[in-house]
């Protein structure tokens, strides 16, 4: 099965693509330049055929294969408690943000388990690894950003104390859509929050970046950003 996919990959891949992956992907896994709607479609192919076995097999560094791995992964009708073993062997595997983002978070169930995942969650946002704590970040984003979770959310957002880039991105990211959604109560979390200032300015960026917010708070919040 691995080498007919990998087969069929490398007749997929086009060089152009694979230099603009490269540029805004950072990855130390071989890329082969094939496009993501076309991953896809193979996935849901292996998905619904031998996915399991697909799971179990070796990927090599290959970028797209790995990357399978997770789009597999989240077509799979499975519990997100079952995918957890193979979901955290992939995540070991993971350098870049583009497989987290674009897998984690699309679990076929996960929308309907989001109660009873929180551990999870927070097991990953204390992680070691940059792009683990990444894809706890998007769970939340993806999943948890609603007011009755807020407290959670800013609680859970203040604990990452992980230094890497993609961690600050994901976690101001993630402010920035609660700042979108529910500016009152984020206003009050930019006035006093444990978050570092690298990632508390960053939070303030995004939001004045977004469309979504008023003019009239984001000049409210950029009066909050932190002096370095």
């Amino acid at each position: 099965m691995q080498r007919k996919i990998l087969e069929e990959l490398k007749a997929l891949s086009e060089a152009n693509y694979k230099a603009f992956n490269k540029k805004i992907i950072p990855t130390e896994q071989d890329v082969l330049g094939v496009r993501l709607p076309v991953l896809r479609k193979i996935a849901k192919g292996i998905a619904q055929n031998d996915g399991v076995a697909f799971l179990e097999s070796e990927k090599g560094n290959i970028y797209e294969m790995i990357m399978l791995e997770g789009l597999v992964l989240s077509y799979l009708n499975k519990s997100f408690n079952e995918l957890l073993p193979w979901t955290e062997k992939f995540l070991d595997k993971v350098d870049n943000w583009a497989q987290v983002d674009s897998t984690v978070c699309n679990y076929k169930n996960l929308a309907e388990e989001k109660n009873e995942i929180v551990a999870v969650v927070e097991g990953w946002l204390r992680s070691k690894k940059e792009f683990v704590v990444r894809a706890g970040l998007v769970v939340l984003l993806a999943h948890y950003v609603a007011k009755e979770n807020l407290d959670l959310i800013f609680s859970l957002s203040e604990e990452v104390t992980h230094q890497g880039y993609y961690v600050h991105m994901g976690n101001a990211w993630l402010i920035s859509v609660c700042m979108a959604k529910y500016p009152g109560e984020t206003i009050n979390f930019f006035k006093d929050n444990r978050l570092d200032d690298k990632t508390h300015n960053k939070a303030i960026q995004k939001s004045r970046e977004s469309y979504r917010v008023s003019k009239e708070n984001k000049v409210l919040i950029n009066a909050l950003k932190r002096k370095r």
